[in-house]
């Protein structure tokens, strides 16, 4: 009888430290499974913000290719005065 006790108690401890371990992995896997939907979180938020970028760098390469434009715009236009100038000054003449 005492050696089935024995083993009773035996068998008790090692199902209580099993308990124990399971215990702690499902803590481990919750644990996990926040660390993940966090880093899905992260990851979203991290998408839009390049999205947001590409959007403003598009914006800016509109920008310059007007600003291009209209530098190419006052280049005639100064050159155009500059001929008309060069002209009066030959009518002068």
């Amino acid at each position: 009888m005492g050696r089935v006790f024995t083993a009773i108690e035996a068998l008790t401890e090692k199902e209580k430290k099993l308990d124990d371990v399971l215990v702690l992995l499902t803590e481990a896997q919750i644990a996990t499974q926040q660390s993940f939907q966090e880093t899905e979180r992260r990851f979203q938020e991290t998408d839009r913000r390049f999205r947001e970028t590409d959007a403003r760098i598009d914006k800016l390469v509109e920008a310059q290719m007007e600003t291009a434009a209209l530098f190419r715009q006052t280049d005639a236009r100064i050159l155009s005065l500059v001929s008309a100038i060069g002209e009066l000054l030959r009518n002068r003449q």
